[in-house]
């Protein structure tokens, strides 16, 4: 029986007596259970689309990468670098050439991580008087100390498709940790990794005290590396602060010999994320870097992907099922 009635004001559904006094079950105004109007009667407008909503989280977590890169071709990235190596500053620094059009060739065209970005930028934004603050960025905390956080960013060169990366933001205390006692099992994503950047504090290699240690340190990350991940990704040894010197072409040499004897297919960056007055530019060498990174990645995909799995790694088959512009 049908709790709908004709008749105005009628609470026949609610108390079961008519407002007519007649019987409910066979008053002409009950509306039948055939013609329920909440049933039949479908509402004359629709329900307004919701915009994408930012997530509660800044940075993306390893489900929400895994999400994202089933609907699309991601790059991921993997960095890694001891505390102060200018690993969050290359970041904010990408971040900050892209938002003011000053990333050479590419243009923004969409991030999964905005608030993030614009959480790790906050001190490269803050100056005073017009001089540069000491601290540009934050040291890096993760709110779970058991699983990386993401960035996205979405690039779209002047030509060719869109090009999606995923850049961890981490603790350097993790890489740390890799190096000291071998520690792991929060950096499992690096056997997903298509390039991985060792991020090496230029200022470190270029002060006579200082040379020999991080030399030392640089070849044991290397070591370790290879023991986690092999076969290995292409590598990209990140030399930040440029603009506080070269480092000379002897120091280059002994890292690359150590990387062939370890396996690693590595290439040389050097990069200024930000800088002071003088020759050197803010941005020095970011540029380069994606383009060193983009390219790398290129250099080692297989029309026929391995698929045994005798590798741990991912292998996609990429069909055109998104508009790219």
């Amino acid at each position: 029986m049908s709790n709908a009635c004709r008749q105005e004001n009628c609470t026949v559904g609610e108390t079961n007596a008519c407002l007519l006094n007649n019987d409910p079950a066979t008053c002409p105004n009950r509306i039948p259970a055939t013609l329920d109007i909440d049933a039949q009667i479908s509402p004359p407008l629709k329900g307004p689309e919701r915009n994408p909503q930012f997530p509660r989280s800044l940075s993306l977590t390893p489900i929400q990468v895994e999400e994202l890169m089933a609907n699309r071709y991601c790059r991921l990235i993997g960095i890694l670098g001891a505390p102060d190596a200018g690993k969050t500053a290359a970041l904010v620094s990408l971040y900050l050439l892209v938002s003011s059009g000053r990333l050479t060739g590419m243009r923004f065209a969409d991030s999964r991580s905005l608030l993030a970005f614009d959480e790790i930028s906050h001190g490269a934004r803050r100056w005073n008087e017009g001089r540069m603050p000491d601290q540009l960025t934050a040291h890096t905390e993760l709110n779970d100390d058991r699983s990386a956080g993401f960035l996205h960013l979405r690039l779209k060169p002047d030509e060719g498709e869109s090009i999606d990366l995923l850049l961890p933001d981490l603790p350097g205390e993790w890489t740390t940790a890799m190096v000291d006692s071998a520690r792991v099992d929060r950096l499992e994503f690096l056997k997903a990794a298509d390039i991985i950047w060792l991020m090496v504090d230029g200022r470190q290699l270029i002060t006579a005290k200082t040379r020999q240690l991080s030399l030392h340190r640089a070849k044991l990350l290397m070591q370790r590396l290879a023991t986690h991940v092999s076969p290995a990704p292409p590598v990209i040894l990140v030399i930040t602060r440029r603009d506080e010197g070269e480092v000379s072409q002897n120091t280059l040499d002994e890292l690359m010999t150590e990387a062939t004897n370890r396996g690693l297919n590595l290439k040389v960056a050097q990069i200024a994320s930000f800088a002071r007055e003088g020759a050197i530019a803010p941005g020095t060498g970011i540029r380069e870097l994606i383009d060193a990174t983009v390219a790398s990645v290129a250099d080692i995909s297989e029309f026929w992907p391995d698929t045994s799995n005798n590798r741990q790694t991912r292998a996609i088959m990429r069909f055109r099922t998104e508009d790219h512009a």
